[in-house]
């Protein structure tokens, strides 16, 4: 995986009223850490937004330099990254400091291959697990598990220890937690209460209303009555 660079700034001010108004000014808060203290920093959000849009995804390892430090160029992973619900603006980054020859935890999406058995047979594609937990280095971090799932017939079930992963890597997830399967969708049974009040109801709707009908028959006799007067 290619390491990417973001330039940032050291920041002095910290709480909820400075990083609203870093906000305010088109900035993002931040802070790194992991080996060394806690840095807060000053990140631009569009040059952090570039990264995103290359393909590689949170994983990437970042070498983040820092304005003003004599030794910059630290090894980073983006940790945490919090966006608006409404907006999906970057609202705050907490970068994760690394060392390039020691093993990290980091959590891999799936990426599922082909159309199932089970679907073709109007089965239903559940995923149960999005992400596989691996160890391994940083620089052999993978983009993406591919799954492949078209053998998957109704009712199979792919966990997590039927995975493939590069030789390495190491496997954090717990081996019997179940990743995806096939399921018939179930058709709802009307309960036989609703069934009798259906028909029921219809049957009303049909009839003609007892009142009705004996005011159409006196309607009737009284409409006779006056012809024979006539």
């Amino acid at each position: 995986m290619d390491n990417l660079s973001l330039t940032v700034e050291p920041r002095s001010k910290v709480g909820k009223s400075a990083a609203r108004r870093l906000r305010r000014e088109g900035k993002v808060p931040g802070v790194v850490y992991g080996i060394k203290d806690p840095t807060p920093v000053t990140i631009n959000p569009s040059d952090l937004e570039k990264i995103f849009t290359t393909g590689a995804g949170t994983n990437v390892i970042l070498q983040l330099d820092v304005v003003g430090e004599e030794k910059s160029d630290r090894p980073v992973l983006v940790k945490d990254l919090q966006r608006d619900a409404m907006s999906d603006q970057i609202m705050h980054a907490d970068f994760l400091e690394i060392h390039m020859d020691r093993k990290i935890q980091v959590s891999i999406p799936f990426n599922f291959e082909g159309e199932s058995a089970g679907v073709k047979l109007g089965g239903v594609f559940s995923v149960l697990l999005r992400e596989l937990d691996v160890e391994c280095l940083p620089n052999a971090i993978p983009e993406g598990i591919p799954v492949d799932v078209t053998a998957l017939e109704v009712g199979d079930v792919i966990h997590v220890r039927d995975i493939v992963i590069p030789a390495d890597v190491d496997l954090a997830s717990p081996p019997d937690d179940p990743v995806v399967t096939v399921i018939m969708p179930v058709e709802e049974e009307v309960p036989e209460e609703a069934e009798d009040e259906e028909a029921l109801a219809a049957e009303e709707e049909g009839a003609t209303p007892e009142g009705a009908a004996e005011g159409g028959d006196a309607e009737a006799s009284s409409g006779d009555a006056g012809k024979k007067e006539e």
